[in-house]
């Protein structure tokens, strides 16, 4: 939560949806340089970008970074209708246009990334690039099979790489989150990446390590003071931010993306950063046939772990300065 971890600089905006969104905002300090937006994921806030939001003002950089509908101080509607990526994708340019940016490098994680391939959709003349951590670009209006993405995977690597959105779908994630909060840190947090391997990929296994109220060494790249704020924010808030997730799975984006026939193609400059347990997933060709036209980087972290900006901090925020500066930060 913004207001938690950075109540310095934590703005309060009330929305035309009437949404309040909270987030962090610092101008830039050198007139030649943008602002950076930062697009979270699950199970996160506007705190997951702390070492960036340490980075990038110290060399000239603004940055706003929101926490995203369903978490934090921001909004929490329980219906899943309102978090249709076209609203979101609104309301961000709303935000936007309150702090009068025009332009910015718009950088994503996880989730946060279905967020942004949209914002390159329906608002293109507002990126100057584009940044997707661990989880690429996604064209508009392409059919989401939950089934068939398991049966897939269980085919090629023996067991369900994504056994773990059934779960978050169902009625009662929410609540088991909350009773079992600090079983589930360890879990998407582990010191050991493989852990995933076993006890979220496959169908059932998080369930089973919930309600067994299991626990994993934590992760060496975040402190105890770290997760306590972590916790301190998602505690009691986790159902709310699932709805992205039954937006995804029930496909609720798709008749907005094909009413409006939005282009498939992003345009403007575009980096793709991958852990190295990702190696070998994109062909040399990824650029091309995920969507991408402008100048494009596609590079592995030294990381096992899905959590690059907090894994890998210092590669990740030294590959994106060098690109933004590289592909122009005039705002």
């Amino acid at each position: 939560m913004a207001l938690i971890a950075f109540p310095e600089h934590t703005k309060t905006l009330i929305l035309s949806t009437s949404h309040t969104y909270n987030y962090v905002h610092i101008p830039p300090t050198n007139p030649t340089k943008a602002t950076i937006l930062f697009l979270h994921g699950f199970p996160s806030s506007s705190y997951d970008w702390r070492h960036q939001i340490s980075f990038f003002p110290l060399h000239g950089y603004g940055i706003l970074v929101p926490d995203l509908l369903g978490y934090g101080g921001t909004s929490k509607p329980t219906s899943a209708e309102e978090y249709k990526a076209k609203n979101m994708a609104a309301e961000i340019i709303e935000i936007l246009d309150h702090e009068r940016l025009i332009k910015i490098h718009a950088v994503s994680h996880d989730t946060g990334t279905i967020l942004l391939s949209r914002l390159a959709n329906y608002f293109p003349e507002r990126l100057l690039s584009c940044t997707f951590l661990e989880v690429p670009y996604s064209k508009p209006g392409e059919h989401f099979d939950l089934d068939a993405v398991n049966a897939m995977t269980k085919k090629v690597h023996g067991k369900e790489r994504f056994g773990y959105l059934k779960f978050f779908v169902s009625d009662c994630a929410g609540d088991i989150l909350d009773q079992y909060s600090e079983s589930f840190f360890t879990l998407f947090y582990p010191r050991d990446a493989s852990l995933w391997n076993d006890h979220l990929g496959p169908e059932g296994a998080m369930d089973s390590w919930l309600l067994d109220d299991r626990r994993a060494p934590m992760a060496s790249y975040i402190t105890d003071e770290e997760r306590v704020v972590h916790q301190r924010i998602m505690q009691g808030h986790h159902g709310p931010p699932l709805n992205w997730y039954r937006v995804l799975v029930n496909n609720l984006n798709n008749e907005d993306e094909i009413e409006t026939k939005l282009c498939p193609w992003i345009s403007c400059p575009t980096v793709m950063l991958f852990s190295s347990q990702m190696t070998g997933v994109f062909p040399d060709d990824a650029a091309e046939s995920m969507g991408i036209l402008g100048p494009s980087l596609f590079k592995c972290v030294s990381t096992p772990g899905h959590w690059l900006q907090l894994e890998a901090r210092d590669e990740v925020n030294a590959i994106l300065k060098e690109f933004f500066e590289k592909y122009g930060d005039e705002a």
